[in-house]
């Protein structure tokens, strides 16, 4: 994962400076983007958010060829919703991407996952099974937009239990193989000289070195992602990888 958030420390001037088109009235009056009769701003959902105990981490914006700005996103984290070590100190964080188009022509998209706070770049582990949120641009979801940040709260459990029960599980050899031989697949051809298992076991830092599902998992996924660039893509790897974990489990 090549790409970072610009980091703002939960301040809404700052993530309005860094990221311009937060501010709708950038959008509709500097940009001068036609917005669907019911579009919901992205700070509207940030705000309340916010108001739920969420930190806003970081901010950042996609172009189109004409440089117009076409995308948006907010990086929160919460700090109720943490994986704790074995000396109880908080090893990963329960973060969500939020993802809206300057236009709303896509829906809004709230991303669960876990930051991992030992990792230098900062991966984040997405989470296939709670699904994302995509919320469409119209009346009744502007309505009841209190509802789906509502629902946030126990998806962030629940994500919570998961990692625990990775961290719980040890994986054999074989396992450890068969599991980053179906990662690469995510992504390379097996005739592709990038498809290495091998690779994507390697070991970066001594917190790498357990054999548990939570861990390897880790491994894996900071070996096949950190070159990726576009945020887009990220997700969808991280939610294939990370299906592929809970199939793990599943057959335990």
């Amino acid at each position: 994962m090549n790409y970072k958030f610009i980091p703002v420390n939960n301040n809404l001037d700052k993530a309005r400076a860094f990221a311009n088109s937060l501010d709708n009235n950038f959008i509709t009056n500097i940009q001068k983007i036609k917005q669907k009769e019911f579009y919901i701003p992205t700070l509207d959902v940030v705000q309340k958010l916010q108001n739920e105990g969420w930190k806003i981490q970081g901010v950042d914006e996609a172009r189109a060829k004409n440089r117009k700005i076409v995308n948006n996103y907010v990086q929160m984290h919460h700090p109720d919703f943490a994986v704790k070590n074995n000396k109880g100190q908080d090893e990963a964080i329960v973060s969500l991407t939020i993802s809206n188009s300057c236009s709303g022509n896509k829906p809004l998209q709230l991303d669960l996952g876990a930051y991992r706070e030992v990792c230098s770049n900062g991966l984040i582990a997405f989470d296939a099974a709670t699904e994302s949120s995509k919320i469409q641009h119209t009346k009744v979801n502007a309505r009841d937009l209190d509802s789906f940040i509502f629902n946030l709260s126990n998806k962030s459990d629940k994500m919570v239990k998961e990692i625990n029960a990775m961290k719980d599980k040890n994986m054999s050899f074989d396992e450890i193989k068969m599991l980053a031989y179906n990662a690469a697949k995510l992504r390379f051809d097996e005739e592709d000289n990038k498809f290495d298992i091998d690779a994507l076991l390697k070991v970066n830092r001594i917190e790498d070195e357990s054999n548990d599902v939570w861990t390897v998992f880790n491994r894996i996924q900071e070996n096949l992602t950190h070159d990726v660039i576009s945020k887009e893509e990220d997700i969808k790897l991280n939610k294939q990888l990370y299906k592929l974990v809970n199939r793990e489990l599943a057959y335990a």
